[in-house]
């Protein structure tokens, strides 16, 4: 059997998530949100945040690899509209992204990104500033991806 690569794992969370939603534009390289402009948002970009190993029990030790997800979205300045509606809308989407299809969703509930690793699923506290006074909103949404 032939070892799941880091690179398979990163590409297909990429592909996941890219396609949560209508995503004006997405780079899997990190990209700051003051380098993205107006037309490019909604943006969706990844940061690997570090790998940790951990040994469950007497098995082998199971690679965790910690990543962000950022999305900027333009907020606008009309004092009529709520950013946050908008905001929370590309946060379901990912939420949506995630969940668990088909054998995933049969065997155990999880997303295993194609069968690639046993779990890939936000963990932690969310950063969301909807861009209520700036009018340039960001999400941070951290995501463990446990690979055995």
């Amino acid at each position: 059997m032939t070892a799941v690569t880091r690179e398979q794992i990163s590409a297909a969370f990429f592909e996941l998530l890219a396609g949560a939603a209508n995503f004006a534009a997405t780079s899997r390289r990190f990209v700051h949100w003051d380098q993205v402009n107006e037309t490019q948002m909604p943006f969706l970009t990844l940061l690997k945040t570090g790998e940790a190993r951990a040994r469950p029990g007497e098995g082998l030790p199971t690679l965790t690899i910690n990543a962000h997800v950022f999305i900027y979205m333009s907020a606008g300045l009309d004092q009529d509209d709520i950013p946050d509606t908008a905001m929370n809308a590309l946060l379901d989407a990912v939420d949506a992204a995630v969940a668990p299809r088909g054998a995933d969703a049969l065997n155990g509930n999880t997303q295993t990104l194609g069968g690639l690793v046993s779990h890939c699923y936000p963990l932690g506290p969310v950063f969301v500033d909807t861009g209520d006074i700036d009018g340039k909103a960001v999400a941070a949404i951290p995501f463990q991806i446990l690979v055995p």
